[in-house]
C-alpha cells in the first residue's frame, strides 16, 4: 500500500473493512460461534481500525495539501500586489518631474504677463498705436492690443502675436491629456478639479502654443 492514499480510496477501504466485520458478526449470529474463528474476527476488526487510521491520515494529508496550495496562491497574490504597487521612489521621481515642469510653466507665464504689461506701456509712451490701427511697419513692426473677444492683452512683433497665457490652463490641459492617455476619469485626480476640455490646446497643443507665442 502506498504511503498516502486519496480520501476516496481510504473511505472505500473503511467501508469494505466495516462490511466484512458486519458480515462475520452476522455469520456468528446465524450459524453459531464455530462459523467464524476469533482470529478471523480479530483480523477483520484490526482491518477496520487500520482503515480508520488510513482515512484520518488521508484527511490530514488533503488538509495539509490544501493549506500548502492556499499559501502558494497567497504568495503569488502578494507578488502581484508588490509588482503592481510600484514604490515610493518611483512616485517621488514622477512627482518631482511634475513639480519641475509646473515651475517652468508658472515662471514662463508670469514672465510673459510682466513683459506684455511693460512692453505695452513702453509702446504707448513711444506713440506706437494699437494693432487695430494698422501701419505697424512704421513702428519697427511693433503694435499692441488690449484683451478683446476672448483674447488676452497681446504684443505684436512683425506679425507675431505674443499673448498672456495662464499657467493653470496649460497645467490643467496637460493633466486632461494625461487622463485621456491613461483612459481614466477626472475622479482619479481628486482633490484637483479637472473639467472636460476640448479644442486645439487638447487636440494639438503644439499648434495652440505656436499661435499664442
Amino acid at each position: 500500500m502506498p504511503d498516502t492514499v486519496s480520501l476516496t480510496d481510504a473511505q472505500q477501504q473503511l467501508t469494505a473493512a466495516t462490511a466484512t466485520v458486519d458480515q462475520l458478526k452476522a455469520k456468528i449470529l446465524d450459524h453459531g460461534p464455530g462459523a467464524v474463528t476469533a482470529e478471523e474476527l480479530g483480523t477483520a476488526a484490526l482491518a477496520v481500525e487500520h482503515a480508520k487510521l488510513t482515512l484520518a491520515h488521508a484527511a490530514k494529508h488533503a488538509e495539509d495539501q490544501a493549506a500548502a496550495e492556499r499559501l502558494e496562491q497567497l504568495e503569488l497574490l502578494k507578488s502581484q500586489i508588490l509588482d503592481q504597487a510600484g514604490d515610493a521612489d518611483q512616485a517621488l521621481d514622477a512627482m518631482r518631474q511634475i513639480e519641475t515642469a509646473a515651475a517652468v510653466l508658472i515662471q514662463a507665464c508670469t514672465g510673459r504677463q510682466t513683459l506684455i504689461a511693460q512692453a505695452t506701456a513702453a509702446m504707448r509712451r513711444a506713440g506706437v498705436p494699437q494693432a487695430s490701427e494698422g501701419q505697424a511697419h512704421q513702428h519697427a513692426g511693433l503694435a499692441w492690443s488690449n484683451a478683446f473677444m476672448g483674447r488676452s492683452d497681446e504684443l505684436h512683433v512683425d506679425g507675431r502675436r505674443i499673448s498672456n497665457i495662464s499657467a493653470g490652463v496649460l497645467i490643467a490641459a496637460a493633466l486632461h491629456r494625461a487622463l485621456q492617455q491613461t483612459k481614466r476619469g477626472p475622479g482619479h485626480l481628486t482633490p484637483i478639479a479637472i473639467h472636460s476640455m476640448t479644442g486645439d490646446l487638447i487636440n494639438d497643443p503644439k499648434a495652440w502654443l505656436k499661435a499664442m507665442y
